[in-house]
């Protein structure tokens, strides 16, 4: 029997499929994920990974889709693909009507989506409408990107009474453990395994407190 060999053609194929799949799935997650400041503060998922998570899927795999190709059509296909180039090249040329159809409808579409023109808009806004339909005002974080916040922050921006190592002491006793006062809410709620927005939460500060409170500003001159 003949040893099999290892095939490239066959490893770049299934590796376009499986990227192609992995673009698909993460492409959708996204168009229906929440907007970031939500996704980060109520710690989002879906199949385990954040928002984050999936924007970084997203990304490596539509890398590895580019390279895969290239090396697909530069190493494996070259020279069927140069014959055909050539080829479809020769037919194309003698067929204007059909180069110019195509080049006209892309840059109708590159065009469309950036001012936001009916039929994309449509899609634009089913996808920014999904995005608001997670966001839930009794949850939203008091200022954007609360979650990005230091205890010692959190302690200057929304009650100065209360020192930054009293904040720590509270959530640790609430088995909550914390490093150091300059660790974010949202390192904290990993670490625990929880959201930023419980984090907060367990802090007890009263809904009452306003951003900017004890930092030395004073009334403004008239």
């Amino acid at each position: 029997m003949k040893k099999k060999t290892f095939s490239w053609r066959a490893f770049v194929s299934f590796g376009l499929f499986m990227a192609f799949l992995m673009l698909l799935v993460s492409g959708t997650i996204l168009y229906l994920a929440p907007p970031g400041r939500v996704a980060n503060w109520t710690n989002w998922q879906i199949l385990g990974l954040g928002k984050s998570d999936w924007q970084n899927q997203h990304n490596v795999f539509a890398l590895s889709f580019v390279i895969l190709s290239i090396f697909h059509l530069f190493f494996i296909n070259w020279k069927a693909f140069w014959s055909y180039i050539k080829t479809k090249t020769h037919e194309g040329l003698a067929r204007p009507l059909e180069i110019t159809g195509i080049l006209v409808l892309s840059v109708f579409f590159v065009t469309g989506t950036y001012l936001k023109i009916t039929p994309f808009s449509a899609v634009i806004d089913f996808g920014e409408y999904l995005s608001s339909s997670w966001e839930d005002p009794q949850s939203k974080p008091p200022v954007p990107h609360t979650e990005k916040m230091t205890l010692r922050e959190i302690s200057a921006t929304f009650i100065p009474g209360k020192s930054p190592v009293e904040l720590q002491k509270t959530l640790e006793a609430q088995s909550i453990n914390v490093k150091s006062v300059d660790q974010t809410l949202e390192d904290i709620g990993k670490k625990n395994n929880i959201s930023a927005q419980k984090v907060y939460e367990r802090l007890g500060i009263s809904s009452a407190s306003k951003p900017g409170m004890g930092r030395g500003q004073g009334k403004k001159r008239q």
